[in-house]
């Protein structure tokens, strides 16, 4: 009795879901604490029945064009493309719309907090918009330049940079996210730079606060949140001799209490803060193999469990490298091809248990076409892992510069170059084809919607909204996905000799027939019902259960881990 009670426990621990609170409030959801860009989810990992669950293309543009970073709610995800935000639900369809004040650049990584967005825009311009609404609030002074650094929020107080072309010139600023209005604004005199693709994070010291930040100068800044004043400067130089610029974020690990960044001339560093913002001491690990080897890198390290994931381009190849975050010293590297991992690597925690050493699922993108993503599998006793590829658009292939994003169900957020954005999750193995969009309306809205100037809203054509399509579409007409089972319960019986008898109970999930059963990739069952017994031996067991119509109709699945002895 008292080990099936324990094993009820462990299940109910498992199915326990994740708070309505959970949101991706901004690039690898970094909140200035530590964990940045990790997820607690069952993520896909199997290659065979993974896809998109859908995928939009926003703007009619040919060849290369960029996405903002997504931002996600537990209901809604909000994407910038050109000069448009949309705002769509779970499941792709646009709710509204808002056209901003200038076009977004080359990468847009806005950020929330929970009220409003904040997104940089071209020209230096910040723009403020209500996320409810889809109204515009504010927009910042021209700071001037490109807006390419990631959007850091921090007490109400807002933080981006800005940067020419070449990265010679630009500056970091900062504004109240209430009012828009500039606190201060920042440039070395001596070594003037931009920041290109780099970040910020608050520091919190004994004493005060103080924000980090770096910039293609190679130099990073420790300066005061609230007014014009700096702490301190760091060249790197003066830790490697070697010259590099600073074109990622800066990550921050309460298990070795550092901060982390790297230079795109192929180091890590590790910083620790002494009082009053000062730098104190830092350490430095080459991401290569030989010095005499060129190593570029503009990757945000991620860290769990004592381990630094970063991607870069090493001896003409992608490598992820595995880096002890106490000792800087490399555990190992994977490689693959000849692509730059420019992506921040995502790591999801959600199969990592003491039994298999925290196992953990490193996801990220790969700088060449098709533009997949691709994965290693690591535990804290792994030294070498292989990349394996996760998923490839057939249909919309090209170079992706962008890192992944990820929500509480597991589902995997990206775009690549060529303007799609993909929702991908297992279950969507076939669902690779992309509607057209319209010739005169944002991508899948009705031809006859309307757009009210100023606001973002939409107004559908009544009695029948959504999409309109002619004789002359060739997609066909969209079916209800069935959705995933719930309410997921179970009895146990033991058998004997180490055998149990395990009992599912669920709900069945909407629109679907059937649900279809899984158990270590292996297909038991497609049952009509709602219960279905299985043997099981001792042992920890995944068993997946879809929503079902036909073998293209499937929905994602619900994922249950339990524990038998």
């Amino acid at each position: 009795m008292k080990r099936i009670l324990s094993f009820l426990l462990i299940v109910t621990l498992f199915l326990i879901p994740c708070s309505s609170a959970y949101a991706w409030t901004s690039f690898r959801n970094e909140k200035g604490e530590s964990g940045a860009n990790t997820i607690h989810a069952a993520t896909p990992v199997d290659t065979n029945t993974t896809g998109p669950k859908w995928k939009k293309r926003f703007s009619q543009s040919m060849g290369s064009v960029m996405n903002s970073t997504p931002i996600i709610t537990e209901k809604n995800i909000y994407i910038v493309s050109k000069d448009v935000l949309y705002k769509t639900d779970k499941e792709g369809t646009i709710l509204s719309t808002l056209q901003l004040c200038a076009s977004m650049n080359s990468m847009c990584h806005m950020a929330s907090d929970g009220k409003n967005l904040y997104i940089p825009l071209g020209g230096g311009l910040l723009q403020c918009v209500e996320m409810n609404t889809m109204t515009a609030v504010w927009t910042s002074e021209p700071f001037g330049g490109q807006s390419l650094t990631t959007v850091y929020i921090h007490d109400g107080l807002v933080y981006a940079g800005t940067t020419n072309g070449d990265g010679s010139a630009g500056c970091y600023y900062c504004v109240g996210a209430e009012d828009g209005k500039t606190r201060w604004s920042y440039q070395n005199e001596t070594f003037p730079c931009g920041y290109y693709w780099s970040g910020a994070i608050s520091a919190t010291l004994s004493t005060e606060e103080c924000l980090l930040f770096g910039g293609d100068n190679g130099i990073l800044v420790s300066h005061s949140l609230t007014s014009d004043q700096v702490y301190d400067t760091l060249d790197l130089t003066s830790i490697t001799g070697s010259k590099g610029k600073i074109r990622a974020g800066i990550t921050y690990d309460a298990g070795s209490n550092a901060f982390y960044t790297t230079s795109n001339n192929g180091y890590l560093y590790q910083i620790r803060m002494g009082e009053n913002g000062k730098f104190d001491r830092v350490n430095s690990v080459f991401l290569g193999d030989s010095a005499g080897k060129t190593v570029n890198c503009t990757s945000t390290p991620t860290i769990y469990n004592g381990r630094i994931y970063v991607g870069s381009y090493y001896d003409n190849a992608g490598r992820i490298s595995v880096i002890d975050a106490d000792t800087m010293h490399t555990i190992y590297a994977a490689t693959t091809g000849t692509a730059d991992i420019k992506s921040s690597p995502l790591v999801s925690t959600g199969y990592a248990t003491e039994e298999n050493h925290h196992r953990v699922y490193v996801y990220f993108t790969q700088n060449t076409v098709p533009g997949g993503v691709y994965y290693i599998e690591d535990s804290s006793v792994t030294e070498s892992a292989d990349i394996k590829t996760l998923f490839e658009p057939k249909n919309n292939p090209q170079f992706c510069l962008h890192s992944l994003a990820a929500d509480a169900e597991g589902t995997l957020y990206y775009s690549n170059d060529s303007g799609t954005f993909f929702a991908v999750h297992e279950g969507f193995a076939s669902g690779d084809i992309l509607p057209p969009p319209s010739p005169t309306t944002p991508a899948d809205l009705p031809a006859d919607s309307t757009i009210k100037p100023g606001t973002g809203t939409v107004s559908f054509p009544s009695p029948t909204p959504g999409p309109q399509r002619t004789a002359s579409d060739t997609v066909p007409k969209k079916k209800s996905r069935p959705g995933k089972p719930s309410r997921i319960k179970m009895k146990t019986k033991k058998i004997h000799r180490g055998k149990y008898k395990v009992t599912l109970y669920w709900k069945k999930g909407s629109h679907s027939k059937k649900t279809q059963i899984k158990i270590k990739g292996k297909k038991l069952k497609t049952v009509s019902g709602s219960k279905y017994t299985l043997s099981l031996k001792k042992g920890v067991h995944t068993i997946l259960l879809y929503g079902y119509i036909s073998p293209s109709q499937k929905s994602s699945a619900a994922r249950i881990r339990i524990r038998v002895s």
